[in-house]
């Protein structure tokens, strides 16, 4: 293919050819807009057949350049307007030598031109005829194994840095193209290609393919004279075979298919009708306008019906999703599109949904049965948002491992507003209200939204919601109001006091705060006061042991990372009133245990190890959380000169509880109580 960059000086030297058997020339510098050559050396001897030898330092196209070039013939015969090379050699200081064998006719107006290269993959050719007259012209190459590498060679600077180059010896083409034009230039192209074993990759490394196999025909005919002229287009790709790296999207062949018509021009292509077929995914209508010289995309129109929506998730949409809190998610069922992007920007988005599932693989969320239509619109003719309203059904779905009941959203659009007034969601036994959701994309920050919303939980039976959680069953209800819950994009807060009603007590959790919540490393901050929780449910809850009476709990200052407290300043005491107030002796053993070899109990000697269970008058215990340990203390208005009073005693008979341990591994310290609680240890009494 080298060849054509000697043919402006074949045809120097050639004019001259009936003048003198013997003919030199030397150019030092040529320049053109196309091409630029230096120290051109040419001579032809003899006169019938004769010898044929140009030389070039330097030749520059469109960027690339070429040196040391050297066209050698040795049977290079003119005559009677026929000038024909059968045994020609084209050399350059870092190219194999070509075969190049043509003829040209200036009486009949012909050009043919055969190149063959040789290499260890076999021979290639690519051969070039040409005709012209008045005014037509036409011309067609044909290439068969042709090594496709050497096509990245002519490729312009500009569009080596955006198209990925095929790698040298990986893949051959096989088929021809077909140029004819008029006095106003090219005027048509006719190209049937199929490529095979195809392998290319770009510097960044984010765009590879390998064993790619593929027919390619396309047929482009100009329309009008003169400056301006449009350009008719019709193309058919075919991809049987291969694989396709594109970040952040992966494809493997499997019969995908794209065909497509339009026009362009200097300004835009257009593609007027196209469809996409995708195997395992379906069929995919398209349209739309590409602006140049930039190649952005101005117009868009997307539309399909029947989309599996498994693949379609798997390889389009998954990629764009890694690295953020959707990255493991999975989906199935059928789906259908309509999508219109105009000037650059989103106009319409038409979703419908039929039997679809969508799974989050860490186990956080599950949705099934999903039946939907969401008709979101972004502005109408008169440039204003276009309210729609989005129907939406879930049969079921899952929030961890508490199932939710069937669904309907009244999804309320407008633009990138958007509202659901009031949503019931069936939990359990009970339900969660939600009222006043609203969600908008933050101005200028694209992929960032905030929303909030406010409620309240009807009574769920806690027994219920343990044996959906997998914990330790406990008794009672909960329910609470959930003030002004909101979100800005990155943290998740509550304004107010969240208020849960469990144990027969109250819990108020305030300053609560979720920074990256559905990130690797969320962080909570909140602050919880627990008051008069009933000590009968909560510890029948658990093999802990019986206590009656009522307990108030505050845990200032916590802080999870990862959902794991690195933080928190916590205190138990009794709370104020009057009631019974009785403990086990398996509770004053467990409560002992938990200080480890420095905690006592001491238990009044004689007769009281007979009875079951004993009477007290305070508990306190605290526990400041910092770099992992625990510091504890006791009743904060009855100190002691040695270790600190957990439980003081009070009636008859009574029990007093002394821990000497003030600094205990918190992890060792929750692994004793989940020892505890699980297993019921027998009494011992001193």
């Amino acid at each position: 293919m080298l060849f054509v960059i000697i043919l402006p000086v074949f045809f120097a030297v050639t004019s001259f050819a009936y003048a003198d058997p013997v003919i030199t020339l030397s150019i030092d510098d040529v320049r053109s807009p196309l091409l630029n050559t230096t120290g051109v050396q040419a001579s032809l001897t003899g006169s019938k057949e004769s010898l044929l030898d140009i030389q070039l330092d330097e030749v520059a196209i469109q960027g690339k350049v070429w040196r040391g070039l050297r066209f050698s013939c040795h049977k290079f015969q003119i005559d009677n307007g026929l000038v024909r090379c059968d045994e020609g050699v084209l050399t350059s200081a870092r190219s194999a030598p070509l075969l190049i064998s043509f003829q040209f006719s200036s009486r009949h107006k012909i050009l043919d031109v055969k190149i063959q290269i040789s290499s260890s993959e076999g021979r290639e050719s690519w051969t070039l005829s040409a005709h012209w007259g008045k005014p037509s012209w036409g011309g067609m190459l044909t290439v068969t194994d042709g090594d496709i590498s050497r096509i990245a060679e002519f490729l312009p600077v500009g569009e080596k840095e955006i198209l990925p180059t095929p790698i040298q010896g990986k893949g051959t083409i096989n088929g021809s193209i077909k140029l004819h034009g008029d006095g106003d230039g090219l005027a048509g192209i006719d190209a049937d290609l199929a490529l095979d074993g195809l392998a290319f990759s770009d510097a960044t490394g984010l765009h590879a393919g390998e064993n790619i196999s593929g027919e390619i025909n396309a047929k482009a005919v100009r329309k009008g004279d003169g400056q301006g002229h449009l350009w008719k287009w019709n193309a058919d790709v075919n991809w049987p075979s291969g694989e396709v790296f594109w970040q952040p999207l992966y494809f493997s062949a499997q019969g995908q298919r794209l065909t497509a018509s339009g026009e362009l021009n200097e300004n835009i292509v257009r593609i007027v009708e196209g469809k996409l077929v995708l195997s395992g995914i379906g069929e995919m209508d398209l349209s739309g306008v590409i602006e140049r010289p930039a190649n952005t995309l101005r117009d868009f129109d997307l539309s399909a019906d029947n989309l599996e929506l498994s693949m379609l998730f798997s390889q389009v949409l998954k990629p764009f999703l890694a690295n953020t809190p959707f990255a493991d998610l999975k989906a199935a069922g059928q789906a259908g599109i309509r999508w219109r992007y105009r000037n650059s920007a989103h106009e319409s988005l038409d979703v419908n949904l039929r039997d679809v599932s969508v799974e989050d693989e860490r186990g956080r969320f599950a949705f099934s049965g999903v039946n939907a239509r969401i008709p979101w619109q972004m502005q109408g003719a008169n440039g204003k948002h276009e309210p729609t309203t989005a129907d939406i059904h879930i049969q079921s779905s899952q929030l961890g491992r508490i199932p939710i009941g069937e669904l309907h959203i009244p999804l309320k659009m407008e633009g990138w507003n958007l509202r659901i007034p009031r949503l019931t969601v069936p939990v359990l036994d009970g339900t969660l209200t939600l009222e006043n959701f609203s969600a908008s994309r933050k101005e200028g920050q694209a992929q960032e939204w905030q929303w909030q919303f406010s409620g309240g939980l009807s009574p769920i039976s806690m027994q219920k919601l343990t044996e959906a959680l997998g914990v330790q069953p406990m008794h009672g209800t909960l329910s609470g109001e959930i003030p002004r819950v909101s979100y800005n994009g990155s943290t998740v807060e509550v304004e107010g006091a969240l208020l849960v009603r469990v144990f027969d007590g109250t819990v108020l959790i305030w300053n609560l705060k979720a920074l990256d919540p559905m990130g690797p490393a969320a962080t909570l901050m909140a602050d919880v006061d627990m008051r008069n929780l009933d000590l009968n449910l909560l510890t029948g809850t658990f093999s802990f042991g019986n206590m009656q009476g009522r307990l108030d709990v505050a845990m200032h200052d916590l802080e999870l990372f990862n959902w794991k407290p690195v933080k928190f300043d916590a205190s138990l005491t009794s709370s104020p009133g009057n009631y019974p107030r009785r403990i086990s002796q398996a509770a004053v053993q467990n409560i002992s245990s938990l200080g480890g070899m420095g905690a006592a109990a001491a238990i009044q000697r004689s007769f009281l190890h007979f009875f079951d269970d004993f009477g007290y008058s305070k508990i306190g215990w605290s526990c400041s959380l910092r770099n992992g340990i625990c510091h504890m203390d006791g009743i904060a208005s009855e100190p002691m000169p040695n270790g600190y009073l957990i439980v003081k005693g009070g009636g008859i008979p009574a029990i007093t509880v002394i821990g000497y341990n003030r600094e205990v591994d918190w992890w060792e310290l929750v692994s004793r109580l989940q020892r505890i609680t699980q297993v019921s240890p027998k009494p011992i009494i001193n």
